[in-house]
């Protein structure tokens, strides 16, 4: 094939990104429940870029999405945590699977349990390797300087799957930030 022809498939090509780019990007990269998203992120203060990142990464923008570890909803929030979250802020509320799987209440405890943990550890990634793996285990491998030298941040992370999830949320992070500017 002529060296003309290969430049005309890549201006075509091109031309379909620039016009499809940001539909195709928001199938992957969706963001759904922008307001719940910005009005969590005030009161928790957490970016919404974050909030949409973990949500992305946790069930897809997926509202009934239940996990094999009984994490359910957009940001898979567990009835344990949910429950422990109520009893720490001393909220009269009770909630339950069916409340879990509304999008309101999810990301608001979801992003009420980020906040915890980042008040907690007073670091994004470690607060989301918490999210991810629980905090007694987050709190073991601080306390190992196999994974951390200061038992306040992670150089390491011993589990592959809350490895990949933090990379995952900032892969996420940068596309959020960039394209959505929230």
């Amino acid at each position: 094939m002529k060296r003309w022809a290969y430049c005309l498939i890549v201006i075509f090509v091109c031309t379909l990104f620039l016009a499809f780019g940001k539909t195709f990007l928001s199938l992957t990269h969706p963001v759904k429940y922008e307001n719940i998203i910005m009005q969590n992120a005030e009161i928790y203060n957490i970016s919404p870029s974050i909030i949409a990142s973990v949500i992305n990464v946790e069930s897809g923008y997926n509202k009934n999405a239940k996990s094999n570890k009984n994490a359910l909803g957009l940001m898979q929030v567990k009835q344990d945590t949910a429950n422990y979250l109520v009893n720490y802020y001393k909220l009269n509320v009770t909630i339950n699977e069916a409340d879990l799987l509304k999008a309101e209440t999810n990301i608001k405890f979801g992003c009420m349990y980020l906040n915890y943990l980042l008040k907690k550890f007073n670091n994004i990634n470690t607060a989301l390797a918490a999210y991810n793996a629980g905090e007694t285990k987050v709190r073991s491998w601080l306390k190992d300087k196999t994974y951390s030298n200061d038992e306040k941040t992670l150089n390491k992370i011993p589990y592959n799957e809350t490895a990949l999830y933090i990379k995952k949320i900032e892969k996420n992070l940068k596309f959020y930030k960039k394209c959505y500017k929230i």
